[in-house]
């Protein structure tokens, strides 16, 4: 490679893979930190770095996002590909599924010619046993000329080994692909043109026949134009020899090489255990089961949330735990004005940190547990294949799946996730679709507890109308938008696995986690926000000036208009001032379904809105906002119309 520059170097090992071959759960047990995980592709999304000392070296390990192939255009493989020839890495750990070799040997295909040392993690090895595959590692490790370790990441089964290794890790000199000869040529031509003591690998060189313009800004800022210039002509007489297309004699010369290793060291018997877990699979992804399969998995989560989060924790944390404390802190506070302020009808005590500990916490405990189970076990991969016939009526890919399904999980997160997408078209449709009637997971789960309260019809009504908005705004979208290339997706299908009580239980504890340390200082900030401004005749202001909006069209108390405020900061405290009022009895039936779809579509929260920022630009993320904005409005007062004729 280049030389590097001047500044100063940290040692650096960078986990690299294809998506869902475990590199995260890898990662989490190295450093015992945690990223989170799941049985899902591209749930690693962004850069995960923390440091570790190896045989007396400190090093900071990187867990990157999942790549298929260095020849990549989306955002999430270029900041992989980036981390490779731009931090220099000392090691690489190629994670790899043992029970699917040969996707993960093309990859392996290219990351040797970056010519960094490496050492080849084999992930999986209890499910590639159980499914017959038998991976010969001496032979795989001699064949290759570098060190293979053999790992069960997730039970934390030969992770020390492959610490212990990576001092040995070195780079695999004589087992590269062998291409045409006129692509060798080619090469060594290219090669001559760059110093001989700083010339790029063969793996940056193939980029460059390629025609990859990010490479060629690479060479560009390392090299110089000059040396550019001569590259580029090289290169071109290469790509341009053959009409056939370079990239496929690279491809097929690859194919070739990951055949013969597989040939060479994988042993096939008969399946011992499996059969099941594809059965489970493919009832899941069938047309007509896949559907039944839904409806129980949503019924199920419904009730489960509703009997056990909202109808025995919630009442059990308030009424033993958080009323009695409040009471016996409102009698030992003598000053009025403070006694309001920490345990008053906005306190930021009794209305901020106990609806978030107290009231949310529980209902999302709940909730968490079923969505990991549902993640852990493969299940949301297969709900994407199932769902794919739809959204290609609505102008998305089956890639634009994954960021839409998992905007049930964290709605900032999945709109990052939305970079995966190569066509600007996919881009805003997706992104709008997930800001719009999409609850993310905190917010669901408070959803749930306040339906659970009502006849299931209400329920049924709630998600109708969610489901109606979505396949409408995304025809409308799809017709209204400039016609873009939909990129074709081969999503590979995890198998369903059970997760482990152990990884279940730390995945939820580290979920409760985030959302404790993100919202409830939110949930008090808002409750202050919301004192300060009744205490100045702020809040009375407003809900006048809301008055016509809610009565006339949304037909909603005034009370409701701390909800509304409170979802500018989170949307589930808002939700949380709704299930209060519920419970008390404020609300009636069609007032709860009105409230619900308008707190779900109402303006995305702030950190959402950064997100589309960052991937849109500022003009079209703040039109999104305003659409998604208004409509929710529209949506809530044909809600309410045709509720109240019926």
């Amino acid at each position: 490679m280049a030389a590097k520059n001047l500044s100063i170097h940290r040692n650096k090992i960078v986990i690299i893979g294809n998506p869902n071959v475990g590199k995260s759960v890898l990662f989490n047990q190295i450093t015992k930190a945690y990223s989170l995980i799941a049985n899902v592709p591209y749930t690693t999304i962004s850069v995960h770095r923390a440091d570790i000392t190896v045989e007396n070296t400190s090093y900071e390990i990187i867990d990157t996002p999942g790549i298929l192939s260095l020849d990549v255009h989306s955002e999430d493989g270029l900041i992989t590909r980036n981390i490779l020839l731009k931090e220099h890495p000392e090691v690489i750990i190629l994670c790899i599924d043992s029970t699917n070799l040969k996707r993960s040997l093309l990859l392996l295909a290219q990351i040797m010619e970056l010519e960094i040392p490496m050492v080849l993690c084999l992930n999986f090895l209890d499910e590639s046993r159980q499914r017959g595959v038998i991976v010969e590692k001496d032979r795989l490790e001699q064949m290759l000329d570098i060190p293979v370790v053999e790992t069960v990441a997730s039970e934390g089964w030969g992770v020390s080994d492959l610490v212990k290794a990576l001092p040995k890790a070195v780079v695999p000199a004589q087992s590269r692909v062998a291409y045409k000869r006129f692509i060798e040529e080619g090469l060594t031509d290219i090669a001559q043109c760059f110093p001989p003591d700083s010339k790029p690998p063969v793996g940056i060189l193939l980029l460059l026949v390629m025609q990859d313009r990010n490479i060629e800004h690479y060479i560009e800022l390392h090299y110089g134009d000059p040396i550019l210039r001569d590259v580029k002509t090289l290169a071109a007489k290469v790509h341009n020899a053959t009409q056939k297309g370079i990239s496929r004699f690279i491809f097929e010369a690859r194919e070739r090489w990951a055949a013969t290793l597989l040939q060479e060291v994988v042993q096939v018997k008969p399946e011992s255990t499996g059969k099941y877990s594809k059965a489970i699979g493919s009832l899941c992804r069938h047309p007509f089961w896949g559907w039944l399969i839904l409806i129980g998995v949503v019924y199920s989560t419904y009730l489960l949330v509703g009997k056990i989060g909202i109808g025995f924790l919630v009442p059990f944390c308030e009424q033993k735990i958080f009323f009695p404390l409040l009471d016996r802190l409102a009698l030992i506070i003598p000053w009025e004005p403070l006694r309001e302020f920490l345990v008053g009808d906005y306190g930021i005590l009794s209305s901020g940190f106990v609806n978030a500990v107290g009231t949310a916490l529980p209902i999302l405990s709940m909730f968490f547990i079923i969505l990991n189970f549902l993640e852990d076990t493969g299940y949301i991969s297969n709900l994407c294949i199932l769902t794919n016939r739809l959204f290609r009526r609505l102008g998305l890919s089956g890639k634009a799946i994954l960021p839409v399904i998992l905007g049930f999980g964290c709605k900032t997160m999945a709109t990052l996730t939305a970079r995966i997408l190569e066509s600007r078209k996919e881009r805003i449709i997706a992104i709008f679709l997930i800001g719009f009637a999409i609850p993310c997971a905190p917010l669901l789960g408070i959803n749930l507890a306040i339906l659970a309260l009502f006849p299931f019809k209400a329920f049924l009504i709630v998600f109708g109308v969610f489901i109606l908005a979505e396949i409408v705004a995304g025809i409308l979208l799809n017709k209204v938008l400039k016609a873009d290339v939909v990129a074709d997706f081969i999503m590979e299908i995890p198998p369903i696995r059970l997760p482990g009580i152990k990884s279940l239980l730390l995945k939820t504890y580290y979920r409760l986690k985030w959302f404790t340390t993100e919202a409830i200082p939110l949930f008090m900030i808002g409750a202050g926000i919301l004192y300060v401004m009744e205490k100045l005749y702020i809040l009375d202001f407003i809900k006048r000036a809301c008055l016509p909006v809610l009565a006339t069209f949304l037909n909603l108390p005034l009370s409701t208009v701390d909800s509304f405020l409170l979802c500018l900061l989170r949307k589930e405290a808002g939700a949380v001032v709704f299930l209060e009022l519920a419970q008390t009895g404020q609300l009636d039936y069609i007032q709860i379904i009105v409230g619900i779809v308008v707190i779900n579509c109402f303006i995305p929260c702030f950190a959402n809105i950064m997100a589309m920022i960052r991937l849109l630009g500022v003009k079209t993320a703040l039109l999104v906002t305003f659409f998604i904005t208004f409509f929710s409005a529209v949506l809530g007062s044909v809600v309410n119309y045709v509720l109240r004729i019926f």
